[in-house]
């Protein structure tokens, strides 16, 4: 069968990131025998004259749609990415008959709306290699889909879909021959690689376990390494990033990684997310042995009060000792932090940056509010505190600011604190996180994420 699939995503700032997760479905239906194309428009100039190229070039027999993000998550820039998304399906539409599926992590958290939205007959929640390719088989057999793993119909109930999550490790190579990725290096500065799916924790507004699951499916150490050095060996690259949400947990499957890697004596650098619950001075100094140029920690808060708000699963000491394993390893570390979830007063907001202070990482990475998504226990918070309506479309961007603040007053707080502490990056209000910069950065050869340089 000869299978196009498409990825709509367009969103390059603050770095084009190449579709990791079209390319597994690339390399799972390449392996099941059909002749696979992949149509990326991160760069295009002309959406619907690349689409009619791709068309007629290899007229497809089955298309599949990835949507990576319906917006770009950021208070109060936020972007919604909904139009140029369906603008993209529609042009598939009318230039084609194939049927049509959509997947994605984006699709996996909106799936209803997305399929009548964009008028599509087939997706895919979470996963999508097996189910991707046991669709295309039944589509070339005999055109009749029955009921799969995963597989949600439009004017169906997503919450009815049986969901599997099978072993990560028997997946199999994603397709990455089949991308620009001297495009992707040379503007996002990194190649990407996954070396588990799933997330135990319990973050109250976090999506990960609805769409990978809540059990951690870990890929051997060795596999990882293999494709690591495959990489190397195929496309000369010399930065990674691992896109795992918690690469260093837990901390042993991380530490067999890094050993693996200096093992082989491998020339790379790579960065990472991290959780700081775990973060050692052994695994820190296994890691910078190993080539780790930067971890970033998911921390999202220092205050007591709100860290189990935020289902966070370490307390404030860990914070403190993660970034101390780091500057011992000398070993870079950025925090995420977001402001203004359920239970931020401004005094909460003071902790956080004294802590902060106190501790002086290299970058904080500050963002205001936080995104409601469905299937997650901070839409409950959200609609209990009046923030949002329970039939509220969430495919609109809404963010959750705490009552006891406010919008105005967190922006003054966020914005003064931040303009002089050079070492804090706020995308929302604009404070060193300027795209021209950031363009300058990679135009002077700059690899890897820019936090530690800007």
């Amino acid at each position: 069968m000869r299978i196009l699939l498409v990825s709509v995503n367009r969103a390059s700032a603050p770095y084009a990131v190449a579709p990791l997760g079209i390319s597994y479905i690339a390399g799972a239906a390449r392996a099941d025998g059909h002749d696979v194309a992949v149509l990326d428009l991160c760069f295009s100039q002309d959406v619907a004259a690349d689409i009619a190229r791709a068309l007629h070039r290899s007229p497809p027999e089955l298309i599949g749609v990835s949507i990576r993000n319906v917006d770009n998550l950021t208070f109060p820039a936020s972007i919604s990415y909904l139009e140029e998304i369906r603008a993209a399906v529609a042009s598939l539409r009318a230039q084609s008959r194939a049927p049509m599926v959509l997947g994605g992590p984006g699709f996996s958290i909106f799936p209803e709306q997305l399929l009548s939205l964009l008028e599509v007959e087939f997706g895919v929640i979470g996963e999508g290699e097996e189910t991707f390719c046991l669709l295309a088989r039944h589509l070339a057999e005999n055109g009749v889909v029955p009921d799969l793993p995963n597989l949600l119909r439009r004017g169906g109930d997503a919450r009815h879909v049986s969901r599997v999550a099978a072993p990560f490790a028997g997946k199999g190579r994603p397709a990455r021959d089949l991308l620009d990725n001297p495009r992707y290096l040379a503007l996002g500065g990194m190649a990407n690689l996954q070396t588990k799916r799933g997330c135990p924790f319990q973050c109250t507004y976090c999506t990960y376990p609805h769409i990978h699951g809540e059990s951690l499916r870990l890929r051997p150490p060795a596999d990882v390494v293999d494709e690591l050095a495959s990489m190397v060996e195929e496309s000369g690259l010399d930065e990674v990033f691992f896109v795992d949400d918690i690469f260093t947990w837990p901390p042993d499957h991380a530490l067999g990684i890094c050993e693996e890697i200096a093992r082989r004596k491998l020339r790379l650098g790579w960065t990472c997310f991290a959780t700081p619950l775990g973060m050692t001075q052994d695994l820190a100094r296994a890691m910078k042995r190993a080539g780790c140029r930067g971890v970033e920690f998911g921390t999202d808060t220092a205050s007591p009060r709100v860290l189990p708000a935020l289902g966070k699963p370490f307390p404030q000491d860990q914070i403190g000792a993660a970034s101390r394993a780091c500057r011992a390893a000398d070993l870079p570390d950025a925090h995420y932090l977001i402001f203004g979830g359920p239970g931020e007063t401004l005094d909460t907001m003071a902790e956080t940056f004294a802590f902060f202070d106190e501790i002086a990482p290299r970058a904080i990475l500050a963002f205001l509010g936080i995104r409601v998504y469905p299937h997650t226990r901070l839409h409950e918070m959200a609609v209990s505190d009046g923030i949002v309506d329970v039939s509220d479309d969430l495919l609109a961007p809404r963010f959750y600011i705490s009552p006891q603040i406010g919008a105005e007053a967190l922006r003054a707080a966020v914005g003064s604190h931040a303009a002089g502490r050079p070492n804090w990056v706020v995308p929302g209000l604009g404070v060193r996180s300027d795209p021209a910069l950031l363009s300058a950065l990679r135009r002077m050869g700059c690899r890897g994420p820019l936090w530690d340089r800007l």
